[in-house]
């Protein structure tokens, strides 16, 4: 082989070699810009950040948020308000709900819950005018003791909690089994939403001194 042919073999070799490179490199950067787009994104189009551990951001359990909710006193003559913790929530109706379920909860001795046992949440409407529906199963009404006191126990307790702890609430009309009602047991009239109302709450209660704090707001 002469001087000439193995001069022009080596050009061949190094021009094939600089190809593979260039190809490489080619395939390398298609690789991260088919991984950059598959990436989440935003509302602003920019790609959602990702944790160490390698998922996307989606948050993690919501933190905790006190209430007042309304129970029965030992002696059975008053509401007295508790503080008690709830998930936070995105949206009024979502803590509205949330409020509700916790309400219905049996409270810790000495105190009494108003509510029936075994009544439960159906579900729950919010209006633009600030008006909640609240529709309740039919224990509520059907395993009611009866008595305008403890009638009135019960509805204020729910009216009170989501006027009270929701701002989008200023009225809260009680539905069972998803249809209006008078009463629950003759007493109390149910026919239209009714506003926070704390005539029948411990005159000392907490719930009593932040509603007159409000109120001069």
């Amino acid at each position: 082989m002469t001087p000439a042919t193995r001069s022009r073999r080596r050009r061949r070799q190094r021009g094939r070699r600089a190809l593979y490179v260039l190809l490489a490199v080619a395939v390398l950067l298609a690789g991260l810009w088919a991984a950059y787009t598959l990436l989440p994104r935003g509302p602003s189009g920019a790609p959602d950040p990702v944790d160490a551990a390698g998922g996307g951001d989606r948050g993690g359990p919501s933190p905790a948020s006190t209430v007042l909710l309304f129970y029965i006193d030992e002696e059975g003559t008053a509401l007295v308000s508790r503080p008690v913790p709830v998930p936070a929530a995105d949206t009024s109706l979502v803590r509205a709900r949330l409020i509700v379920e916790r309400q219905l909860e049996p409270p810790e001795p000495p105190l009494f819950s108003p509510f029936p046992a075994g009544t439960a949440l159906r579900t729950i409407y919010l209006t633009p005018d600030g008006d909640a529906f609240v529709d309740l199963s039919r224990h509520a009404s059907d395993g009611h003791p009866g008595g305008s006191l403890d009638e009135l126990f019960t509805v204020y307790a729910l009216v009170n909690a989501l006027a009270l702890n929701v701002d989008a609430i200023d009225a809260v009309q009680i539905l069972i089994e998803g249809r209006e009602v008078d009463t629950l047991t003759g007493h109390v009239d149910l026919r239209r939403p009714l506003g926070l109302n704390l005539n029948w709450v411990a005159p000392e209660d907490p719930a009593v001194e932040l509603a007159a704090r409000e109120g001069a707001s």
